[in-house]
C-alpha cells in the first residue's frame, strides 16, 4: 500500500472505495428521518448539519467490504449509528454548555436544552427503528449494550467532573464507553453482517476500539491546543467543566510538587476559556500534550498490526483489498487530524 498523507488524502478519497454505499447511506438516513413529522425537520436538517466525519458509518461499510461483502442490512446499520452518534453530540453539547460545532450554532444554543434533550432522544429511538428492520436479534443486542456503555462512559465522566485524581486507567474506562463502543459497535457489525465471524469478527471490534480511544485522545489534544478556526466548534470546554483529560492527567503525574499544587489551585477555583491558551503553552511545555499524542499514536500502531493481521488470514480480493488499504489510512487520519 502507498504511504499517502491522511492529511492530504481527505475522507473523500479514503471513502473512495465505498462510495457508492456511502451515497446509498446517505439517501436512507435521509428518507427515514424525514419520513417523522414535518414539524421537526428544522431540528432534524440542522442537528445533522453539525456532523461531518461519517466516520461511523463509513467504518461499518469499510469493515463489511474487508470481511465479504456488503448488502441493504449495512445501510440500515450505518445510518442507524450515524443517528445514535449525531443525537449523542446534541445531548454533548448540552453537557459542555458548548454553543458552536462545525462553525454552527449547537442545537441548545439555537434553541434551548429542553428541544436539545428531545431531539437527541428522538434520533437515537429512531436509530433503533432501523436496526428492528435486520430481523436479526444479534444486531440489536450489540446495538443495545453500545449504547448503555456510551451513557455509563458519559456518566462516569460526568461523576468524575472535579477529581483531578483520576488514573489513565480510569481515563482509558471513560473513553472506551463513551467514545469507542461506537466505533466498535460500527466496526463489529459491519464486520459480522459481512461475514465474519469467531476470531476474526472479534479482531474488527479491537479495531474499533483501538482507534476509538485514540480518536477521543486527539479530541481531548485539540480541545488544550487546536485552532477554533479549523476545528469549527467551541475550545477550552473541557477546562472551564473540569475534566480531567489525558494531556492534564499526564501533567499531573509529572508536575513537581509546587506546579502540582499551584495548578491544583487554579483548577478547582475554575478556568475560564480565555485561560485556555494559557494552560496548552503549560501542558505542551512539560511533554504532556506530545506525551497524549504518543499514546494515541500507539493505540493506532496497535489498529494497524489488527488490520495487518486480518489482511493475512486469506486472499483477499481486489475490493477487499482495497477496504483494507482504506482502512489503514482511516486509522492514520485519526491521529495526524487537526480537527
Amino acid at each position: 500500500m502507498s504511504e499517502t498523507t491522511p492529511r492530504a488524502a481527505g475522507l473523500d478519497f479514503l471513502y473512495r472505495p465505498i462510495a457508492t454505499e456511502m451515497e446509498a447511506t446517505t439517501a436512507l438516513l435521509k428518507e427515514r428521518l424525514f419520513e417523522l413529522d414535518p414539524a421537526f425537520s428544522e431540528y432534524l436538517d440542522h442537528s445533522f448539519r453539525l456532523g461531518g466525519k461519517r466516520l461511523r458509518p463509513a467504518l461499518t461499510l469499510l469493515c463489511g467490504k474487508a470481511a465479504g461483502s456488503v448488502d441493504r442490512r449495512h445501510y440500515l446499520c450505518a445510518a442507524a449509528l450515524e443517528m445514535i452518534h449525531t443525537g449523542s453530540l446534541v445531548h454533548d453539547d448540552i453537557l459542555d454548555g458548548a454553543r458552536f460545532r462545525r462553525r454552527l450554532e449547537t442545537v441548545n444554543a439555537r434553541w434551548d436544552s429542553q428541544r436539545a434533550v428531545l431531539i437527541g432522544d428522538l434520533l437515537i429511538t429512531r436509530a433503533f427503528d432501523l436496526i428492528c428492520e435486520c430481523e436479526d436479534l444479534a444486531l440489536f443486542s450489540k446495538t443495545s449494550a453500545c449504547c448503555r456503555a456510551t451513557v455509563e462512559g458519559e456518566l462516569m465522566q460526568v461523576d468524575s467532573i472535579g477529581n483531578f485524581a483520576l488514573t489513565t486507567d480510569d481515563y482509558r474506562k471513560i473513553v472506551g464507553g463513551k467514545t469507542a463502543a461506537l466505533l466498535e459497535c460500527a466496526t463489529h457489525m459491519g464486520a459480522y453482517l459481512g461475514g465474519a465471524r469467531g476470531e476474526s469478527l472479534e479482531a474488527f471490534g479491537r479495531f474499533g476500539s483501538a482507534l476509538g480511544i485514540a480518536f477521543q485522545i486527539v479530541d481531548d489534544v485539540l480541545d488544550l491546543v487546536g485552532d477554533e478556526a479549523k476545528t469549527g466548534k467551541t475550545l477550552g470546554t473541557d477546562l472551564v467543566n473540569k475534566k480531567e483529560t489525558l494531556p492534564l492527567i499526564l501533567y499531573l503525574q509529572n508536575a513537581s510538587p509546587a506546579e502540582r499544587s499551584e495548578t491544583l489551585k487554579r483548577l478547582e477555583a475554575g478556568v475560564s476559556l480565555d485561560e485556555r491558551s494559557e494552560f496548552a503553552a503549560m501542558l505542551t511545555a512539560s511533554g504532556a500534550v506530545d506525551a497524549a499524542r504518543a499514546e494515541a499514536d500507539a493505540l493506532v500502531d496497535e489498529a494497524l498490526e489488527i488490520v495487518a493481521t486480518l489482511r493475512a488470514t486469506g486472499e483477499p480480493s481486489e475490493e477487499q483489498a482495497q477496504a483494507f488499504d482504506a482502512l489503514e489510512t482511516l486509522a492514520r487520519f485519526v491521529v495526524k487530524r487537526d480537527k
